[in-house]
């Protein structure tokens, strides 16, 4: 399982619904809403996924994404 650290950029005020949609999504660990436009979250996902994939899943599924930025933390064993 690849482990990832992600920090979404949303349109102003939207940082809580995107947190909420996200916080739906399988492997979504770890999430928090800073502020009204940030949302900072861990996700686990298969070893066949990429970070680069991971962000743009997010922001086809939430329009008041601005920007993600992904960093791989490790890999995790399932």
């Amino acid at each position: 399982m690849l482990v990832a650290n992600i920090v979404v950029e949303t349109l102003p005020g939207k940082a809580r619904a995107v947190a909420e949609r996200m916080e739906q999504m399988k492997g979504m660990g770890a999430l928090s809403a800073e502020g009204d436009r940030r949302v900072v979250a861990t996700w686990t996902v298969p070893d066949c996924d990429t970070v680069e994939g991971l962000s743009e899943v997010l922001q086809a599924m939430n329009p008041e994404i601005i920007c993600v930025y992904p960093s791989m933390v490790g890999e995790e064993e399932s």
